[in-house]
């Protein structure tokens, strides 16, 4: 049978897949602009003190419902009606934003026995202001997740390129008319905004008509066991980047050094942009066919060359233009970041051109355990070699321990793909 590339780019666009791709692309792109003119804004005192209070803020996130929102992708689209669709939505979001309720208030009891940095001492006025949205953030989380469940790619892309939209731009006027505060204060306010029209939007347009159901006792443990799972190994990944920040700002204890390292970090950072948008696009098919092996093995080739090329490709353009980059963007105060930039870019093509491909296609098939496992490891790694590292060579030492980690968390979970799928090899 012969191949028509116009009607695979046809059937491409129809289902929506420009759409989600180019929507998380240009929805990321905005918030990376966005944060070169926060930099350019705040000084960069103020800048590391907003870095140090959002990775705070991350790594409660990090716990956000205990991983409930990534169920809602998963069973939504395994459900094979409208009220079971509503009766795992309606669970999912009532735990969540309980237990999100219980995590804002163990950070602001923790937060009043805390002694930090004296660089970053301000984080104790402005953390407990910035926490009270996880729960808003979370419930924002979740109702974007609903819409692509139901595979409605378009109003995925449309939703997630406005609100990014507004967020940058608040964040903007806030620093310039206000600064740091005005920086934490447009976030918080747009946040709980989202979760509560979200909630009423989501509930109205997909939910209204549907008859009220129950999920049986089984179900909900089946939910809360993949939810957590789910959590934890989406945890550890992120706390390889948050440890890298975090570790930086207390081994050091300058905030100049940390606002380096987070503008030499931001175009790396900003290259899971290609990865995540694909993987959005993909993760609910590999979910729908988890069972079809031959299916995975056709499509998963696919989804990881076209990942690794374009990632590559990315990479390979942004090592050759770092500097005139980082002078357009940040000016010549952080010139001297590019060959920190270049190191990071390295790590970025293993984590994001291989790591998240399979990572994310392990996930969507319901196999965390591989991902949790590797995960633990390369976490443990890192936290090592950081603490060898950044002593002696600061920034540069988190740059080197990266590249080292994630090549061997990419590298090892691939193999473990190709053992369980393309051999006849069972992996239990």
């Amino acid at each position: 049978m012969r191949i028509n590339p116009k009607q695979i780019i046809g059937n491409l666009y129809s289902e929506g897949a420009w759409h989600i791709t180019l929507g998380t692309f240009i929805t990321k792109f905005v918030g990376f602009f966005g944060s070169i003119f926060i930099v350019r804004i705040l000084s960069k005192e103020d800048y590391g003190v907003l870095s140090y209070v959002e990775n705070l803020f991350s790594y409660a996130f990090l716990l956000a419902g205990l991983g409930l929102s990534y169920a809602i992708l998963r069973y939504e689209v395994l459900a094979n009606t409208i009220e079971e669709k509503k009766a795992y939505h309606d669970y999912i979001v009532k735990k969540s934003f309980i237990i999100d309720v219980g995590i804002v208030a163990i950070v602001l009891l923790t937060n009043c026995f805390v002694t930090y940095p004296e660089e970053f001492a301000s984080a104790k006025y402005w953390l407990p202001i910035v926490i009270v949205i996880l729960p808003f953030q979370d419930l924002y989380t979740n109702e974007v997740f609903v819409i692509r469940g139901f595979f409605k790619n378009k109003l995925y892309a449309y939703v997630s390129f406005v609100t990014s939209i507004l967020l940058i731009v608040a964040r903007i006027i806030g620093a310039y008319k206000f600064a740091i505060g005005g920086a934490f204060w447009s976030r918080v306010i747009l946040y709980i905004l989202f979760g509560i029209l979200g909630a009423v939007y989501i509930n109205t347009a997909f939910f209204r008509s549907s008859e009220k159901t129950l999920i049986s006792r089984e179900k909900k443990r089946e939910i809360d066991v993949y939810a957590v799972q789910y959590m934890l190994t989406n945890g550890l990944w992120a706390l390889l980047m948050l440890n890298d920040t975090f570790m930086l700002g207390q081994l050091t204890k300058s905030s100049q050094a940390l606002a380096e390292y987070k503008v030499a970090s931001v175009l790396p950072g900003n290259i899971s942009i290609f990865a995540s948008a694909i993987g959005l696009f993909v993760s609910p098919y590999f979910t729908r066919h988890e069972t079809e092996i031959d299916w995975i093995r056709a499509n998963f080739k696919k989804v990881f060359f076209v990942t690794a090329g374009v990632v590559g490709c990315v990479v390979l353009a942004l090592a050759v233009l770092a500097r005139p980059l980082v002078l357009f963007m940040y000016g010549e105060d952080y010139v001297n970041t590019v060959t920190l930039m270049r190191i990071l870019l390295i790590s970025a093509f293993f984590n994001s051109g291989i790591r998240f491909t399979v990572a994310n296609i392990f996930a969507a098939m319901g196999e965390i355990k591989y991902n949790l496992v590797i995960s633990g490891l390369g976490t443990a790694l890192l936290l090592i070699l950081d603490f060898i590292t950044i002593p002696s060579y600061g920034a540069y030492g988190v740059a080197a321990a990266n590249c080292i980690v994630y090549a061997m968390m990419g590298i090892v979970l691939l193999i473990v793909f190709l053992r369980k799928y393309f051999r006849d090899v069972n992996i239990q």
